[in-house]
């Protein structure tokens, strides 16, 4: 079991098929029809938000990308959308981390999505991806 990595186009027209692979991929990596469920939604949230965030700063068209790796009885979900700015990298990877200590204010710009997206993924963390851009990861137990 090797896992896999998708390439798609920044638009929202690719998200159907997106899930889908997802999906596929986790399944074939034994994990429950509810783990595939649960993954497709979180890359769903992350790319829908790198597609309508990101046309602000979006200007050479790169691909985002997801991978789902096996890692013992858990999988690992990594999204890079390699075009966002060092800026924001850094400002999403402080709203993560507040996020880690409970619900942020409803007032706040920051951080409900990625609460959210918590309840889903173990360690969520953000980071900046090798080349430039974002890089999501955390891991959800397969079973």
């Amino acid at each position: 079991m090797t896992g896999g990595e998708l390439r798609f186009r920044p638009d929202g027209a690719a998200l159907r098929e997106v899930r889908a692979k997802v999906r596929e991929l986790a399944a074939g990596l034994g994990a429950a029809a509810s783990v595939c469920d649960n993954l497709a939604l979180v890359v769903d949230e992350l790319a829908n938000n790198a597609i309508e965030h990101g046309a602000s700063y979006r200007s050479e068209g790169a691909d985002l990308a997801v991978k789902v790796l096996p890692d013992g009885d858990s999988l690992v979900v990594e999204f890079l959308d390699p075009e966002m700015p060092p800026d924001l990298v850094a400002e999403l990877a402080d709203a993560l981390e507040t996020t880690a200590n409970g619900m942020p204010a409803l007032d706040s710009e920051r951080g409900r999505g990625l609460f959210l997206l918590t309840v889903y993924l173990e360690g969520l963390r953000a980071k900046p991806a090798e080349g430039g851009g974002i890089c999501f990861s955390g891991r959800v137990q397969v079973q």
